[in-house]
């Protein structure tokens, strides 16, 4: 019975691996360029672009709207105070033809709302006729309270089911101003604020006074 149980979990651990392997790489090229609309194809393309072993790949960036996507430090793409408007481009290059499905998720990081939307929808997908599938999204379309005067960062999440090599997925963020700091972050300023308060405290009881 151990055997068995040893054998299935086995199975499951390669099938895991199988939809987990893939590798991202940022500041790059999607495998097919940037073919949706007019002038998005352009160099350095800043895209950060995931590709699997089956070599599909799923790929974002954000910009300004009409304007060249900035370099990105690893996923992050920052912004001054003001951007407006946003957008963000996607891509999913299909190259065994399978039959997916795909969500996209837009988050406020500050807030906590998100807002999420089928790619492949009627009118929402660019296709090139051979498995890749492109277009861009507003950030001010979405009702999760974009405010680009506001230090915030919002979040964008490609899920991708169905791919030859398993499930997939992809998130970039966008940071405006000083963006919003991760929970770790948090944490340490708290820490920092807790010990600068006790070293105060100690420094005032240590205060010798002469008449």
């Amino acid at each position: 019975m151990k055997t068995v149980y040893l054998a299935l979990a086995a199975t499951a651990l390669c099938v895991a691996g199988s939809a987990q392997a893939a590798s991202t790489s940022y500041n790059s090229t999607p495998a097919d360029g940037w073919f949706y609309g007019n002038g998005n194809d352009y160099s350095p393309a800043n895209t950060a672009v995931l590709t699997t072993d089956d070599n599909d790949q799923l790929y974002l960036r954000f910009h300004k709207t009409f304007a060249v996507a900035p370099a990105s430090s690893g996923n992050v793409y920052s912004f001054a105070l003001g951007t407006d408007p946003m957008s963000f481009d996607w891509g999913i290059d299909n190259n065994a033809g399978a039959s997916i499905t795909a969500l996209l998720t837009l988050k406020n990081l500050g807030t906590g709302q998100t807002f999420s939307y089928d790619p492949f929808f009627v009118g929402n997908d660019n296709s090139n006729g051979a498995g890749s599938s492109q277009n861009s999204f507003r950030l001010n379309w979405a009702p999760i309270g974009f405010n680009p005067g506001v230090n915030d960062t919002y979040r964008v999440t490609l899920d991708v089911s169905g791919l030859a090599g398993g499930p997939q997925s992809l998130s970039i963020d966008a940071k405006l101003g000083a963006g919003v700091p991760e929970p770790a972050t948090w944490a340490m300023m708290i820490g920092g604020f807790g010990f600068v308060g006790g070293a105060l405290r100690s420094r005032r009881r240590a205060t010798v006074r002469f008449a």
